[in-house]
């Protein structure tokens, strides 16, 4: 979990946690940017004056010249302007004191994590390595980073500023390969082309042949080329780096480096190196004897990077060493590494998945330095050592995933704790009442899925993130201080025990976007403050015994995008406003309640629907022909671009944030869907009393893969257009009164798994081909007394199409049922008249009066003819 966590993270410098090596490097970029600037005002005598003269005319063109060839879409250069400016007072730029020379320039997103999903609306765009550049001749330093180069290479033009000590291009969003012209920048200290990409993929997508340019920047100290594909330049990455004597971090994460020399055939040069970032290659070797001669070493990070054995007893060579990840690698180790007790000045320690088995030492505790430890993922048993909690520097730690026991009592929790994630262990007992309250820094605590039980005590004041989920918590539903936080942002307390009503107690709270209450034994209604949490996201009250009609304050919470309240016992109708306030909503369960009433075709009109859900409730009447404008239902694209598929695909990667999972009933089968949820496209109107016909719309929906009306009372035929959804996997329509043909184009369904059409009246031949030959159960069909075809044992007219012969079939339904009650009737009046003797007398004088009336009539009548 903390190696997920520190890999996704590395997005923005805020974000990440303070011992973050990242934002370490963050600060180390600051530290230096800062030192060079010092070093330029002391060479230029600045006193935090600009020169009397003002900036030199040609330099001034050349930014405008800048300013002119990119995109300024939040208008950041606003201050450069032609009329009559110093461009030394311009924003970003610096100049000399004496010559006017610009010295540096500051271009880069100040605060790239304002907002993360759109934060490029705010970045220069364009061709920001300008030829215009070539003309600030005393140019040092330059910082591009966070705007976007849309893609386009860095220019070879870049290797002819050779004056620049400092550059740093982080996550400017270009392409192609790096030019070998950067080694012309012989006074670069500080180069940063980190490749970062939002939202974070942990795909690479520019490609480096070789690192031979590198030989040129001898004065350089800091490099960060992480998230290049450097598979190219594996066989001789580490030589080329070697000839960097002055270096001090390196970073090379998430690079595709698969070659690992375990020895040198050549002098090691990096003896300055502090910091070694090599998390998340592909090295698949045991650990290399030069790496513990790096003695300078402060920072090592070989995180997930497919280093396997026993960790050397020379790692204790490295007394320097702050910061060790190891984690996602395979240590052959039976217990905790012991020498791991050498590192006393240790204060990060990251070995969570190393398939570390054993109680934790009590040693650690040793290690006073210490203030985050991972050791999540492992197969540790026992209780946590008195002694780790006795670490007074603790502030992070992370013990998820293993097999801990034993209660925590008091005695365990450090006040100076921000992170505590005990997730999915074996503790037991009640939580301590009162210390956990005291615990005024702690932001983050995750005790989900062990077997904690008792009340929910008052809980610390600034979490933002809560985690009591999968246990046995009873009684009382929630401490007022939980719902009274303005600092939580995400709240999960599901599948507990616990009862009684939600409180009314939840105050106006923008940061607050995930609410999981569901699988508890929570009654009474939806509170109404529970409208007040503008900011949220994400609902689950499911498999509660909530009840009553939704609230209308809920219609504020405008930001929602999945709503699962399923399994209550809400009623009345689906509220119109949730068609026109939850506009990005992207999953709605109501299934299995009590609601009534027809279905609002305001509901059609969530475009970003992709999960519909409302099984098992008494609606009537027809389904809206507005449901087939559900956008994302209308994509076969896999991508997602909207809000909500960008959230679950961001958090996906960031599985602490939140597990999102939501169940849907398919393919005859309840299955839950968390990692690819984003994919899952569902209508599921089952067992309701819906009528009318099924609309040709839905028809539109051709990236619908799960469609279930089942037990209604739709009538008329199975609508053509059905045959056009290519990407249905499940089709169920059983139980209603469905006639006519199965539609041919059924048969062009290539997706379609699982298919029934039982208990209607359909009629015809069974269409064949493709991949309903696959779907040869009799039983899909089976209650359709005129369907005709093997499948049904049932022979069709041979002559006849699928579509005559099911207009024929009712034809001799009619004149057989004609016929059969002709001789019914006959036979019965002749059964009455030979067993009822005075019916029998009766019918017969009847019949006489008949006849003698009828001679007579014709003996008259010939008698005229005759006589006239």
């Amino acid at each position: 979990m903390a190696t997920t966590w520190r890999s996704t993270l590395r997005r923005f410098p805020d974000p990440r946690p303070l011992h973050h090596p990242h934002r370490c490097s963050y600060y180390l970029r600051l530290v230096l940017l800062i030192s060079l600037a010092f070093f330029l005002m002391e060479v230029a005598g600045v006193k935090a004056r600009v020169s009397s003269e003002g900036c030199l005319q040609r330099e001034r063109d050349a930014l405008l010249l800048f300013k002119a060839a990119i995109k300024d879409p939040s208008a950041r250069l606003s201050s450069w302007r032609a009329q009559g400016d110093d461009c030394c007072a311009w924003t970003g730029v610096v100049c000399h004191n004496r010559t006017g020379s610009v010295l540096v320039a500051e271009l880069n997103l100040g605060n790239p994590n304002v907002d993360q999903s759109n934060w490029k609306e705010y970045s220069l765009r364009g061709e920001l390595l300008h030829p215009s550049l070539l003309s600030l001749s005393h140019l040092q330093s330059l910082n591009l980073s966070f705007n976007d180069f849309e893609a386009t290479q860095i220019p070879p033009l870049v290797g002819s500023l050779h004056r620049l000590r400092y550059l740093d291009l982080t996550g400017s969003n270009f392409g192609g390969t790096i030019p070998p012209h950067l080694g012309n920048l012989t006074n670069l200290r500080y180069l940063d082309l980190y490749d970062y990409r939002y939202p974070y993929s942990a795909t690479v997508s520019n490609v480096v042949h070789s690192l031979d340019w590198l030989s040129g920047l001898s004065s350089l100290i800091h490099l960060d080329m992480s998230l290049f594909d450097l598979s190219a330049a594996s066989h001789n990455w580490l030589s080329a780096v070697n000839m960097l004597s002055s270096l001090q971090q390196l970073y090379l994460y998430h690079c595709k480096i698969s070659n690992l020399p375990l020895s040198l055939n050549f002098p090691l040069n990096l003896t300055s190196l502090t910091t070694l970032d090599l998390n998340r290659n592909n090295f698949n070797s045991s650990f290399p004897n030069w790496l513990w001669n790096l003695t300078s070493l402060s920072s090592l990070y070989l995180g997930n990077s497919g280093i396997r054995g026993t960790l050397p007893t020379q790692i204790g060579n490295l007394i320097g060493l702050t910061d060790l990840d190891l984690s996602s690698n395979l240590l052959s180790a039976d217990r905790f590494p012991d020498v791991i007790m050498n590192l006393s000045s240790l204060s990060t320690l990251w070995l969570d998945s190393c398939s570390l088995s054993g109680p934790i030492p009590s040693e650690l505790g040793n290690l006073t330095a210490l203030n985050a430890i991972s050791l999540s993922h492992n197969s540790l048993p026992g209780p946590v050592p008195i002694e780790i909690w006795k670490l007074v520097d603790l502030y992070e730690l992370d013990l998820s995933f293993n097999s801990l026991e034993r209660e925590i009592t008091e005695f365990h929790l450090s006040n100076n704790l921000t992170f505590l994630d005990l997730s999915y262990n074996k503790i037991n007992g009640t939580l301590p009442l009162a210390s956990l309250e005291s615990l005024t820094k702690l932001n983050f605590l995750n005790l989900g899925s062990n077997r904690l039980e008792g009340l929910i005590p008052h809980l610390p004041p600034n979490l933002n993130f809560l985690d009591l989920s999968n246990n046995a918590f009873s009684g009382l539903p929630l401490p007022s201080n939980v719902c009274n936080s303005y600092k939580l942002e995400r709240l999960d307390i599901s599948n507990n025990q616990i009862d009684g009503e939600i409180p009314q107690c939840w105050q106006n709270n923008s940061l607050l976007e995930y609410i999981n209450l569901g699988n508890n034994m929570f009654f009474g209604e939806i509170p109404n403050s529970l409208g007040n949490l503008i900011g949220l996201k994400f609902l689950h009250l499911n498999n509660n015994n909530l009840k009553g009609h939704l609230p209308s304050s809920l219609q504020t919470c405008t930001q929602l995008l999945v709503v699962d309240l399923s399994d209550n016992k809400f009623s009345g109708n689906i509220p119109l406003w949730i068609g026109q306030s939850w506009h990005y909503l992207g999953i709605l369960r109501l299934r299995s309640n009590m609601f009534d009433g027809n279905i609002d075709p305001q509901l059609g009109y969530l475009r970003n629907l992709q999960i519909i859900d409302l099984a098992n409730n008494k609606l009537f009447g027809p389904i809206p022909h507005s449901f087939g404008n559900f956008s994302k239902m209308i994509s076969t694209s896999t991508q997602s671009f909207d809000l909500f598929g960008e959230i679950l695909i961001e958090f996906r990667e960031v599985p602490w944030m939140f597990n999102e999972n939501i169940t849907v009933v398919t393919k005859g089968d309840q299955l839950t869907f968390s990692s690819i949820l984003y994919l899952v496209k569902s209508i599921d109107l089952s067992n309701n009393d819906l009528t009318d016909e099924i609309p040709e719309e839905l028809g539109y929906l051709v990236g619908l893969y799960n469609l279930n009306l089942s037990r209604n009372y739709f009538i008329g035929k199975i609508p053509d257009s059905i045959g056009r959804m290519s990407s249905l996997e499940t089709l169920d329509l059983s139980f209603n009164n469905l006639s006519g043909a199965i539609p041919q184009g059924l048969s062009l369904l290539n997706a379609l798994n699982h298919l029934n059409l039982s208990y209607n009246n359909l009629s015809g031949n069974i269409p064949s081909g493709n991949q309903l030959q696959t779907l040869d159960d009799a039983s899909i069909y089976i209650d359709n007394p005129y369907l005709c075809g093997d499948l049904v044992n049932k022979s069709c007219y041979t002559n006849a199409t699928s579509e005559e012969y099911a207009m024929l079939s009712p034809m001799l339904s009619i004149y057989l049922s004609m016929t059969l009650g002709y001789f019914v009737g006959l036979w019965s009046v002749f059964v009455l008249l030979l067993f009822k003797k005075k019916w029998r007398y009766s019918y017969f004088k009847k019949i006489d009066e008949i006849y003698d009336k009828v001679d007579v009539s014709v003996k008259i009548g010939l008698n005229r003819t005759v006589n006239g």
